[in-house]
């Protein structure tokens, strides 16, 4: 993007980065920004329009507050605040940019250390909160008492104080106006189903027949709400193309031939529809696929234009990781869908890469994944390997130059003006800065290590077995579950891309479970491990639900001892949320040399009411202590307690 090297180096001198935080992504966003031409793309007809409706803008404005600060296209124009222990002298990041990172880093550190030890940086507290407020003509009021306090003759320690007080009550009127405002908010503490149609086996559960979608009745819904559930998630329901098809259970259901409709096989587009209502009767709310990189050999999109893909021209033979396509008497070259690895590109062949760099395939996508919404009502989109969309991660994979803004606040805003209430969550492995400054409602909680605390992503975390970044990413969890300006996490133990649970934590899993399972914000379970059923192929395909053969759940099969804990855990979440109601969590630091991890729980609707949940989802037993709940003992792999606290 034009100007981008004078705004990084700016911002590098305004917050004054520590040297560990300039490698990803922001090395990546540098060496990307020749590539972006700083031309604005032409708006879809049913974008953003100049008389943008003013709720809406509102609420993109608190957002950049609260969470992301201004980003400038594909550049941000701050970086969260750093802050300094002077006595010790070690750093730390704030969790976000916005007031919410700053103001949860700032009293989590001085309730620990104290407000002392990190004197002498007021003045850096105003200037950073003065750029953060500056591009939002609404905060003038805050701006101007935070410069009347500055230039106040009360004394350093009282002008801290006087910040927090007046964060504190600036935040909490925000956040009111966030739960007003905010239609998609059910997102972040969503309670998520995954399901797999081609292999769930409703007959198996009952007497069916005929199509997936009909056969799904009102009475499988209620099954999923009782078990704690508030969305489900349907993957592959989209048509799979034949070209390439690998394996022997009907292709990969991510190698997509038409991302406007529904597979054939589970039913019609009113079986669908029906499904949808039938869902929406129960309780629960639907959530699709939207596979954004990549489509099948022989997908309705080429067949439009194979310009709309990482394409060329060509009699002769196509390079290594392309196939050829035929299309209006030309042949094409058409390059696989693929993703960064190991300093160049690795593909998946039954799939080709949809280019981001055209502006007319974005809008032709914006309106394919609107008409999910305006069609058949559904209430929100996983998106696949969302990251690879962005600007800096396209141009830099694909040697391209980008439009200036990025696809998904094009894609984004314009489905929620046609659904306010409809979200959108990321699976992505990086870049989720950029994806929750894109409006991203949730991400994959899986892995993160761009932060300085190393891996705070849930599910790596807790497989490694490592204390202390299982910790760092309840800690990290902590503050995505409180804020609600930025994007929401998605605490899972499996899903469809990951081996069965028990095989990953194994004598480990009841305690994984139930710090998983009590986490107030969003959460996911796939088909099948509620029983402990498990068809990974042998020496293959590790899924529990492979993809590359005929698999079905035996509902009558799985372990019953892994069963049993699903169960426990399922009746323990309920119990929890029956006693608590809504709740926050304060993350609970184990002492020197003890190995367990736990969370306080506050309920928000009882206040005073609390209770603290610690497991140990390490290798080895260790010694517990939690003196404010009377808890002294030694914590077995896998043992979880849910602790009354005095």
């Amino acid at each position: 993007m034009m100007g981008f090297p004078r705004l990084f180096s700016r911002l590098l001198l305004l917050l004054a980065l520590p040297a560990a935080l300039h490698a990803t992504p922001e090395a990546d966003r540098l060496a990307a920004s020749a590539l972006f031409d700083g031309t604005l793309p032409a708006a879809p007809a049913a974008a953003a329009d100049a008389k943008a409706d003013a709720s809406t803008e509102f609420l993109k404005q608190m957002k950049e507050v609260l969470a992301t600060g201004h980003w400038n296209g594909s550049s941000p124009q701050m970086r969260q605040f750093v802050f300094r222990n002077n006595s010790e002298g070690w750093t730390a990041q704030a969790q976000s940019v916005g007031l919410e990172g700053f103001l949860w880093t700032k009293k989590e550190l001085e309730g620990k250390y104290g407000a002392a030890a990190f004197a002498g940086q007021t003045g850096d507290y105003f200037n950073y909160l003065d750029a953060l407020l500056a591009p939002v003509p609404w905060t003038a009021e805050l701006r101007k008492a935070l410069t009347d306090l500055k230039a106040s003759s009360a004394s350093e320690a009282e002008k801290n104080a006087r910040i927090n007080a007046l964060l504190e009550n600036y935040v909490s009127g925000l956040q009111a106006n966030m739960a007003r405002y905010d239609a998609a908010a059910w997102a972040k503490k969503a309670r998520i189903y995954e399901l797999f149609p081609r292999a769930y086996n409703a007959a198996g559960r009952r007497a069916a027949g005929g199509s997936f979608f009909r056969d799904f009745q009102a009475s499988d819904f209620e099954k999923i709400k009782r078990m704690g559930f508030d969305a489900v998630w349907p993957m592959g329901i989209l048509p799979i193309g034949v070209r390439g098809q690998t394996g022997t259970g009907g292709g990969s259901p991510y190698s997509i031939s038409d991302h406007s409709t529904v597979n054939p096989d589970l039913g019609t587009e009113a079986d669908f529809k029906a499904f949808v209502q039938r869902a929406h009767s129960a309780g629960l709310r639907v959530i699709v696929d939207f596979v954004v990189n990549h489509t099948s050999l022989d997908s309705r999109l080429l067949s439009e234009n194979p310009a709309y893909f990482v394409s060329y021209r060509s009699d002769a033979a196509c390079a290594r990781d392309h196939f050829d396509y035929n299309w209006n008497g030309a042949r094409y070259c058409v390059h696989n869908g693929g993703f960064e690895y190991g300093g160049g590109v690795s593909s998946w062949i039954d799939t080709a890469q949809i280019n981001y760099s055209n502006p007319a395939l974005r809008s032709r996508m914006t309106e394919i994944v609107k008409g999910w919404v305006t069609k058949f009502d559904v209430d929100g989109f996983r998106v696949d390997m969302a990251y690879l969309a962005l600007n800096n991660v396209f141009a830099r994979t694909w040697a391209r130059t980008m439009p200036y803004e990025e696809f998904y606040r094009q894609l984004i805003w314009t489905v929620k003006a046609a659904k306010p209430s409809a979200a959108f969550m990321a699976e992505a492995y990086a870049y989720q800065e950029d994806l929750g400054a894109c409006g991203f409602d949730t991400i994959y909680s899986k892995h993160e290590d761009a932060r300085p605390e190393g891996q705070t992503g849930w599910y790596n975390a807790s497989e490694s077995g490592d204390p202390r970044a299982i910790q760092s990413s309840i800690n990290r969890n902590a503050f995505l579950a409180w804020q609600t300006g930025g994007s929401g996490s998605v605490m899972f133990a499996g899903n469809h891309d990951e081996a069965a649970p028990e095989r990953i934590y194994g004598r480990r899993l009841p305690a994984m479970l139930a710090l998983t399972l009590l986490y107030p914000g969003a959460v996911m379970v796939y088909s099948g491990a509620e029983i402990g059923y498990d068809a990974a192929v042998p020496g293959g395909e590790q899924k529990p639900l492979p993809f590359s053969v005929p698999c079905q759940i035996d509902w009558k099969g799985g372990d019953p001892a892994v069963k049993g804990v699903y169960d426990r855990i399922f009746a323990l979440a309920a119990s929890v949320k029956a006693e608590l109601g809504d709740y926050d969590i304060e993350p609970l630091w184990p002492p020197q040399g003890q190995g367990w991890a736990g969370y306080v729980m506050k309920s928000k609707t009882r206040p005073g009411l609390r209770k603290a949940v610690i497991g140990n989802v390490t290798w080895d037993p260790t010694r517990a202590d939690l003196p404010q709940a009377g808890f002294s003992a030694s914590l077995q792999p896998g043992e979880y307690k849910v602790l009354d606290l005095r």
